[in-house]
């Protein structure tokens, strides 16, 4: 009797149209905000992951200077005859960065440096009142690092102060002056800041580098900031504290208009110095990027709705019609955000064995050299004993050389800035070249090399690169060829337009499933910090980047215990 009452019928129907409405309404808010949590939640782990990323470049780029530096000012000879200016040369012009060099003796007074047209030579500092640095690197006897100030042509940089000792006597300190742009440029440049921006601050609040407002650096960051809230002053605080985290605060855009962002900071810390880097993204840059889901999810309780008030006899098709494309399209959304989330855990995984690697790669030839150092500086040994020292010195900077050198051409062939010059090539005499040169290593390891050329092969190639891609080659096949007494063979053969050269060991091979991998940057069958064989994990990268380069290919055969075949193409030189 109830429900046959038209009018009940209507307020019934209604009344469960709307709580269906509401609760559609109020599922679908929710599934929005917990989606956006879950996407700024990952991004801001890349922003924490590039922090870090730029915090390690700007460590090794100013420890490598401040090396060099100490290696000079240290040298056991005293003070050389033309005050360093050899010295200052060389190093100007072999390590990038540097925008003076100066030797300032004993008396204050600066006496040489490079370049001469950026040395006030004459210059005394206690004339001056400029001594502080001085007088404070030679009481603490050790390298001092002043905060970054403005040079007498008006930029800012820092000075790195290094004192000379002849025995005991103090003879003076070396200073270098480094740029804080040249710092920022050299580190930071590959960092896409287009959507927010990155700054440097040092922990008395000093802005050293802001990307989106060049001209505010040097200033104190508290005074630029137009009456910042209270969560950005915990941030600036936390980072002149030499802390680490991430956190929210609203700031001024460039409309004028208050503008909720999101930052993530990481420490550098390096000597007396304590700077610390932010990276900055507006959240309204993370929401747009979800945005397409929040319009697709308004269209669809929209219409529902729509259909639901005018349409009563239509509603269960149509909601099922479109909660099942919502499924497939959440469903669709939670697979690429699971596989953007497995990607930035493999790229973390990626870089965290990257930084392992690396700081065992660079960390073990500095721990031979500074044991090297000390041993000579302990007491006077004979000339053989010193020259092995020195031997073993130039070794691991050498091997620290190719790493950097590796480094340097991973990213040249990634961003296409690395320059073939391409010519004819005899492969014959290129192979004979480098089984010469890699001969003594083999035969250390009772190790033969052979060959086996079809005809005489000409190809069209950098014969520079080239021989780089033997000798990696060859270097990887005697590692890893435990066995005495056999053999490596080089074998070339024509295929049509192209030269198949293949490099055959009998080592301990490589799995199946890592065969698709050694090509991959950083990438190491055995990446953990106990390996037997020392690497970056970037050779196989450059040799494939530079076979590509010239219009080739390389592929792997291999069997565990049995040995690998590493097979290469190049294009035939055609007259």
């Amino acid at each position: 009797m109830f429900f046959s009452n038209r009018r009940y019928n209507i307020i019934i129907i209604t009344f469960i149209a709307l709580l269906f409405i509401g609760s559609v309404v109020f599922l679908g808010a929710r599934s929005n905000l917990e989606v956006q949590e879950i996407f700024e939640e990952q991004y801001t782990e890349q922003q924490t992951l590039n922090a870090k990323q730029i915090s390690s470049g700007v460590t090794e780029f100013l420890n490598e200077k401040i090396v060099a530096l100490e290696v000079i000012a240290g040298a056991e000879n005293g003070v050389p005859d033309d005050f360093y200016m050899r010295s200052f040369k060389s190093l100007y012009e072999r390590s990038q960065g540097f925008y003076a060099l100066e030797y300032i003796d004993e008396s204050g007074t600066i006496v040489s440096g490079y370049p001469e047209d950026r040395t006030p030579l004459g210059y005394n500092l206690h004339e001056n009142n400029m001594d502080q640095a001085f007088q404070k690197t030679k009481s603490m006897g050790r390298t001092y690092i002043t905060d970054p100030t403005y040079t007498f042509e008006d930029e800012l940089a820092m000075y790195v102060w290094v004192p000379v000792y002849s025995g005991n006597d103090f003879k003076g300190t070396v200073l270098a002056i480094i740029r804080i742009e040249e710092i920022t440029e050299r580190v930071i440049q590959s960092y896409d800041s287009s959507a927010g921006y990155v700054y440097i601050i040092n922990d008395r609040g000093k802005l050293l580098y802001r990307s989106d407002k060049p001209n505010e650096t040097g200033k104190n960051y508290f005074d630029i900031l137009n009456e910042p809230d209270q969560d950005r002053l915990y941030i600036l605080g936390e980072q002149t504290e030499g802390k680490e985290g991430m956190g929210r605060f609203e700031e001024l855009n460039e409309n004028n208009e208050l503008e909720e962002k999101l930052v993530s900071y990481v420490p550098i810390q390096w000597y007396n110095q304590v700077w610390s880097v932010g990276v900055v993204t507006p959240v309204p840059f993370i929401t747009s990027i979800v945005r397409s889901i929040y319009l697709k999810q308004a269209t669809f309780m929209i219409i529902t709705t729509f259909f639901i008030l005018f349409f009563t006899s239509l509603i269960s098709l149509i909601f099922f019609s479109w909660n099942r494309k919502l499924e497939e399209e959440v469903d669709k959304k939670t697979e690429q955000l699971e596989n953007s989330n497995q990607r930035l855990q493999k790229l973390n995984r990626v870089k965290n064995e990257f930084l392992s690697m690396v700081s065992h790669e660079l960390k073990t030839p500095l721990t031979a050299i500074r044991t090297s150092s000390e041993f000579l500086r302990e007491e006077d040994y004979d000339r053989e004993t010193q020259e092995e020292m020195l031997d073993l010195i130039i070794r691991n900077i050498d091997r620290q050389s190719r790493m950097v050198d590796d480094l340097l051409d991973i990213s040249r062939i990634e961003s296409g800035r690395m320059v073939f010059k391409e010519e004819k090539v005899d492969l014959k005499e290129i192979i004979d070249n480098v089984i010469q040169m890699m001969e003594p290593m083999a035969t250390k390891h009772g190790i033969a090399i052979e060959r086996e050329l079809d005809n005489d092969p000409r190809v069209k190639a950098d014969k520079d690169k080239l021989l780089r891609v033997f000798v990696n080659l060859l270097n990887n096949a005697i590692k890893f060829t435990a066995d005495r007494g056999e053999s490596i063979k080089i074998k070339t053969e024509e295929t049509g337009d192209f030269v198949e050269i293949s490099v055959i060991d009998k080592g301990i091979g490589i799995p199946e499933n890592e065969q698709e991998k050694i090509f991959e940057k950083f990438y190491q069958v055995d990446s953990t910090s106990r390996r037997k064989v020392g690497g970056s994990g970037l050779g196989l990268a450059i040799i494939k980047g530079i076979i590509e380069g010239h219009g080739g290919s390389i592929r792997v055969k291999s069997e565990p215990g049995v040995g690998s075949t590493f097979v290469f193409t190049l294009r035939k030189w055609e007259e």
